[in-house]
């Protein structure tokens, strides 16, 4: 193959020049053909920027990253407290979907989907979380996981039983829907899979026809992720968005560690969380983001924002919990501080 000569491309550029000129005066207003671009070869270019222009294309991906840093102390009570009263253990992971769904019940123009070229609102409150899966007997660590359908609908213990006992099925490869999935993949040729996912992905998300029959779920994934890295000693990451889930919001939670921090006006050594959110923008501009943010500071600050006192979930209590979850205009005064979107914009983060 023979690089092209400077000489190459001189025809063309010439009849380029003829057209220009002969055009009429409003379709080229400039009288210089050399005028109609802002922008000039440098005159020396390094050989990393070469390479990378060679090795990338345009920016086309629409993630947007965030993450903050909080004092865990208030959580980490709140956690212990409703464990006790409940009698089952109620871990970061099932505060934060339970967080995240009250967020999206709050703004529901942020339970959004891009389904085609629109932006499309779901319908339920569905929030997935990612589980690890430790390796043994010559088999790899892999990532899977569950999703909780209606979260909005259901308590934070009511979230915790269900992770944890479905969760603990799929560590153990006792989960039928899981298994069927991994079984499926496994029989697929890594040659033909991209084309079969791109096909999954048009029976899931464009046919509007239930194929649960065949084995495709509605929605697997849901309205956001919560995938928690603190059981790596990983205190602060950012994950990427699953072009395959149509998730358009993931919530990365790190690990629990001690560092100065305001607490009350004061500096103090305390116990921290650095959470980060990875955010599709074709979903999500600036006002939304900070709707989004706002609400879940609020609940990484203090859970007296938007959960429920802790002795609401007293064993001989549990139904007056589920009540207060399900129907907030019909619950006690210890009930959560629901708030609109006008006073929740007005409030301190």
């Amino acid at each position: 193959m023979v690089a092209p000569t400077g000489d190459t491309f001189a025809p063309a550029i010439d009849l380029a020049t003829t057209l220009t000129r002969n055009a009429p005066a409003d379709l080229f207003p400039l009288k210089e053909p050399s005028m109609a671009k802002l922008w000039k070869k440098p005159k020396r270019s390094s050989s990393w920027r070469k390479l990378s222009v060679g090795m990338w294309t345009r920016p086309s991906d629409p993630t947007v990253y965030g993450h903050e840093t909080h004092p865990a102390d208030k959580i980490l009570t709140y956690l212990e407290e409703v464990s006790e009263y409940s009698g089952q253990k109620v871990t970061m992971t099932a505060y934060l979907v339970k967080s995240m769904a009250l967020m999206f019940a709050l703004y529901p123009e942020l339970n959004s989907i891009v389904v085609g070229n629109r932006v499309m609102q779901r319908e339920n409150v569905d929030i997935f979380c990612q589980v690890a899966v430790a390796g043994g007997d010559g088999k790899d660590a892999d990532l899977s996981g569950v999703k909780i359908r209606n979260a909005d609908r259901l308590s934070i213990v009511e979230i915790a039983e269900y992770l944890h006992s479905r969760a603990t099925r799929v560590r153990k490869g006792q989960d039928e829907e899981i298994e069927q999935t991994k079984s499926m993949i496994d029989k697929i040729p890594p040659l033909l899979l991209p084309t079969v996912m791109r096909l999954v992905d048009i029976l899931t998300f464009v046919v509007p026809v239930d194929l649960g029959k065949l084995g495709i779920r509605d929605d697997p994934f849901g309205s956001g992720m919560v995938t928690n890295c603190a059981p790596f000693n990983i205190r602060l990451g950012l994950a990427p968005l699953v072009p395959a889930s149509r998730t358009p919001l993931v919530l990365l939670p790190g690990a629990i560690y001690e560092a100065p921090a305001v607490v009350d006006g004061e500096v103090k050594v305390t116990q921290v969380m650095s959470s980060s959110f990875t955010l599709d923008h074709r979903c999500y501009d600036g006002y939304h983001i900070g709707k989004l943010v706002t609400t879940m500071r609020e609940c990484l600050m203090d859970p007296a924002y938007h959960h429920p006192p802790a002795e609401t979930f007293k064993k001989t209590h549990v139904d007056q919990a589920k009540k207060a979850e399900k129907k907030p205009e019909a619950a006690a005064d210890d009930a959560p501080r629901q708030r609109t979107p006008e006073s929740s914009a007005k409030a301190p983060a």
